[in-house]
C-alpha cells in the first residue's frame, strides 16, 4: 500500500470512510490491505478478529499514541460520483460526493477507539459536518468486550449483515435501509443511536453481543429501553449462520423530534447466512419488522429479504475485478405493498485501496407506471 505523507493530513482538511477500510491499520502492522480484506472494504476472517480484538493483532499491544512506533492512525477516504442517472431524475454531477475522517485504534492497553467525521453531498444542503460514529471499547477477554457508542445498533457486529459499514454497493441493502412505516422514528437499521453493548466469543466459532440502545432520534437517549441480541456461529470457517432480535417502546420522551404520541411497541428480527466457496461469497438475509402504528390502534409487519453473490478475480493474489449481483424483496404499509429491486455491480481495483465501479439499480414498485432504475459511476480512494 502507497504511502501518503503524514503532512498532507495536519496541513489541510481531510476524511476517512467508517464504510470503508482503514489503511492506517496496514500502515501501522505493515501489512497489505489483502490480510484483512478478501477485497476492499468486505472483511474475511482475520479482519473479524481483529476488529472484535480492538484493532489489535495481539492483545499486548498498547496505545498507538504512545508506544513510540510512529504511528498515527488516521485514514481518509474521498469518494467521487461523477455520473448518476435515474429514469425518475435528472443526470447529477456529484464530483465530490463524500469525504470523511476517521481516528481509530489502540488508545490504551484493553481500550479503544473509533471516531468519525462525514461530510456528503446533502441534496443541496452543503458538505455539513457529521459525527455518524463514535466508539470506546474495553477488551478485557475474548469471550466479553464493552462497548460504548454512538452509531448502528449492530457496530460490533463483524459480519456487517446489519449495518451500512463496509458495503460494497452503492445501493443499500433493504433490511438496513427500509423504516418499516412502525415504531422506532420509522427508524433504519442502519441509523446512529446511543448504544451499550457487551460481546464477544466465549468459544472460537461463536460470536454474540446484547446491548441497551436509545432511539434513533434521540441523542441523549432518554428513551434508551431498546433491547438487542446478535448471534452468530461459524459452521465451518467459511461458512455462518446467524440471528439478530431487537425490541423496543417508542415513547414521548421530553418530546424528541421523532417521539411518540402514544406508546409504541416494535420488534425486528432477523436470520442470515453467508458463505465463501473459494472466490465466491453468498450472503442472505430475511428480516421481519413489527411496530404499532401512529395510534397505536393496529400492528403492522412487514419483510424484508436479500441474496446476494459476488466473484472476486485476483491477480499476483491482489484483487482486480468484483462482479456482484444483489435481488431484494421488501414490503411497506402492512404488508400491502411489495417492492424488488436487482443491483447489478462491477468493480474494479486499481490497488489495493483504490476502486471504482459501475452499478445498476432496477426497481420494482407495487403501481408498474412507477418503476424506476439508476446508472452510477463512482470512484473510492482509501489512504
Amino acid at each position: 500500500m502507497k504511502k501518503i505523507i503524514i503532512g498532507l493530513f495536519l496541513g489541510s482538511i481531510v476524511w476517512g470512510s467508517v464504510a470503508n477500510a482503514v489503511p492506517a491499520f496496514a500502515r501501522k502492522h505493515q501489512a497489505e490491505c489483502t490480510q484483512c480484506h478478501s477485497a476492499w472494504p468486505s472483511l474475511n476472517a482475520v479482519g473479524r478478529a481483529y476488529k472484535e480484538n480492538g484493532y489489535r493483532m495481539s492483545r499486548s499491544e498498547t496505545s498507538d499514541f504512545l508506544n513510540g512506533n510512529n504511528s498515527i492512525p488516521v485514514t481518509a477516504v474521498l469518494k467521487a460520483r461523477p455520473y448518476e442517472k435515474s429514469d425518475s431524475g435528472e443526470k447529477k454531477l456529484r464530483v465530490l460526493h463524500e469525504a470523511e475522517l476517521i481516528v481509530a485504534g489502540v488508545m490504551a492497553k484493553d481500550f479503544s477507539g473509533f471516531f468519525e467525521l462525514e461530510a456528503e453531498d446533502d441534496h443541496g444542503a452543503g458538505f455539513e459536518v457529521q459525527l455518524p460514529v463514535a466508539v470506546i471499547g474495553w477488551h478485557p477477554s475474548q469471550a466479553a468486550n464493552v462497548q460504548m457508542s454512538w452509531g448502528p445498533i449492530s457496530w460490533s457486529d463483524p459480519y456487517d449483515v446489519y449495518t451500512n459499514m463496509r458495503k460494497m454497493t452503492r445501493n443499500r441493502a433493504s433490511i438496513i435501509n427500509e423504516r418499516f412505516d412502525g415504531a422506532d422514528d420509522n427508524g433504519r437499521l442502519r441509523g446512529s443511536r446511543q448504544n451499550l453493548t457487551v460481546y464477544g466469543r466465549p468459544i472460537e466459532n461463536i460470536f454474540y453481543s446484547v446491548g441497551i440502545s436509545g432511539m434513533q432520534s434521540d441523542p441523549v437517549a432518554e428513551d434508551g429501553d431498546i433491547v438487542s441480541g446478535r448471534l452468530a456461529v461459524d459452521v465451518t470457517p467459511d461458512i455462518m449462520v446467524g440471528a439478530m432480535v431487537m425490541s423496543g417502546t417508542c415513547t414521548n420522551a421530553n418530546g424528541f423530534i421523532g417521539s411518540c404520541a402514544v406508546d409504541r411497541d416494535f420488534t425486528r428480527t432477523g436470520i442470515d447466512v453467508q458463505a465463501d466457496i473459494g472466490a465466491i461469497r453468498v450472503s442472505g438475509a430475511y428480516l421481519q419488522a413489527k411496530g404499532d402504528n401512529a395510534a397505536a390502534t393496529n400492528e403492522d409487519e412487514n419483510t424484508s429479504a436479500f441474496v446476494e453473490a459476488r466473484y472476486i478475480i485476483s491477480e499476483n493474489n491482489q484483487p482486480k475485478w468484483m462482479p456482484l449481483i444483489r435481488v431484494d424483496s421488501y414490503e411497506r404499509n402492512d404488508g400491502a405493498d411489495s417492492y424488488d429491486e436487482v443491483t447489478l455491480h462491477l468493480s474494479h481495483y486499481f490497488d489495493q485501496n483504490v476502486r471504482g465501479f459501475v452499478e445498476y439499480i432496477d426497481q420494482g414498485k407495487p403501481v408498474a407506471a412507477n418503476d424506476d432504475s439508476t446508472f452510477t459511476a463512482q470512484l473510492e480512494l482509501s489512504f
